[in-house]
């Protein structure tokens, strides 16, 4: 998202609103922020800077609190998105009040809004806090609300959205248990989400216990909604081939005779397509085989390669008999790296087991004689 510019600026009606509700000194939150290089900064230290002037200013009424409960329901969403922010400065000493505010502000029919409560409202609290907030959390699980579910636990992921790395649950993920294992049978999407894109994070750093979570869930509660949980929780992993993740959906590794050919022109020339054939010979039963495949070319670092992964599909693999897929990707200059000459190498995996790989050439066009 670009950050705003003068031309297009919501400052003007955030200093409205903040006159509106009686923030002290409103008519200068625009003034104090061009003093503190608003239009010099990213778009979330842009929605943060206002959060704080906000707070700033409130920070001499009596009356703080209802004010910013009063803009926490002001009739513009691009208002409202700004106060969860306010609210967690507000309540920094006091996380359970604070919260508690928050928690009606995320049942906000404005995804936005609801985006703001878990970045800029509830994460700073976790932040400070520690584990102790998801004993604070765990009510919200609770919420006839799905966007309330939802906040409980997006707001805590490890990794999360417009914040930085949680890092007492990236370091200690089975904190986050309690809050999962209380929406495991989630039926409504956004919540649903929430818990698969936490349980993502965790599969990144610790495998083993996403993969752990997971396998019990789907031998306790089989069911569509819960394998949907499942595999966008280890979208991750899938991408990887990791066997242990495919062999929860039933993906086995399969005896099979893989021969792997380039069919585009070599050497091979950067913004072109890449075209390889994969001869698969079957010697077990009918299967159904998951690929993924990885390119790799010459990176600016001796030894470190530049590699970019993807997912192939699954395939259904007749018994006894022979089978041939095509696999075409590009190559290409990235705006930041341009590919580099040199070998390039590319590897497929069927079902988490490497099956086979193909070396090729990366040249530029070739450069005119001189003289």
């Amino acid at each position: 998202m670009s950050p705003e510019t003068p031309v297009e600026s919501t400052l003007p009606l955030v200093e409205a609103a903040a006159v509106e509700a009686g923030v002290p000194g409103a008519l200068v939150v625009g003034r104090d922020l061009e003093a503190r290089d608003y239009w010099g900064e990213g778009i979330v230290a842009q929605w943060r800077l206002v959060s704080e002037v906000l707070h700033e200013h409130l920070s001499s009424a009596p009356d703080a609190v209802d004010i910013a409960d009063r803009l926490a329901v002001h009739r513009e969403p691009r208002v409202r998105f700004l106060i969860p922010g306010v609210l967690a400065a507000l309540h920094a000493g006091d996380p359970e009040q604070g919260l508690a505010r928050l928690r009606r502000m995320a049942r906000d029919e404005d995804f936005r809004v609801a985006e703001a409560v878990q970045a800029f409202g509830i994460r700073p609290f976790a932040e400070r806090e520690g584990a102790a907030v998801v004993d604070w959390l765990l009510p919200w699980t609770e919420d006839p609300s799905p966007m309330v579910r939802r906040a409980a636990v997006q707001a805590v992921r490890p990794r999360g959205f417009w914040v930085r790395r949680l890092d007492w649950a990236h370091g200690s993920p089975g904190l986050l248990v309690p809050l999962l294992e209380a929406l495991r049978g989630e039926a409504e999407r956004f919540p649903a989400n929430a818990v698969a894109n936490c349980l993502n994070d965790i599969s990144r750093e610790r495998p083993s216990l996403a993969l752990a979570i997971l396998q019990r869930w789907l031998e306790e509660e089989a069911g569509p909604q819960v394998e949907h949980m499942a595999r966008k929780a280890l979208r991750s992993l899938i991408k990887e081939g990791d066997p242990r993740a495919l062999r929860l959906f039933g993906l086995e590794e399969l005896p099979l005779d893989v021969e792997a050919t380039m069919r585009s022109p070599a050497p091979a020339r950067p913004n072109s397509a890449l075209v390889f054939e994969l001869r698969i010979a079957n010697r077990g039963a009918d299967a159904v085989a998951h690929l993924v495949y990885e390119l790799q070319t010459t990176g600016r670092i001796s030894g470190r390669p530049r590699r970019k992964r993807y997912q192939g599909g699954s395939h259904l693999l007749a018994g006894g008999a022979t089978s041939e897929l095509v696999v075409r990707e590009r190559i290409f200059d990235r705006k930041a790296a341009q590919l580099l000459d040199g070998p390039g190498t590319a590897l497929f995996w069927l079902n988490g087991a490497q099956v086979a790989e193909v070396r090729f050439e990366v040249r530029r066009e070739d450069q005119p004689s001189q003289g």
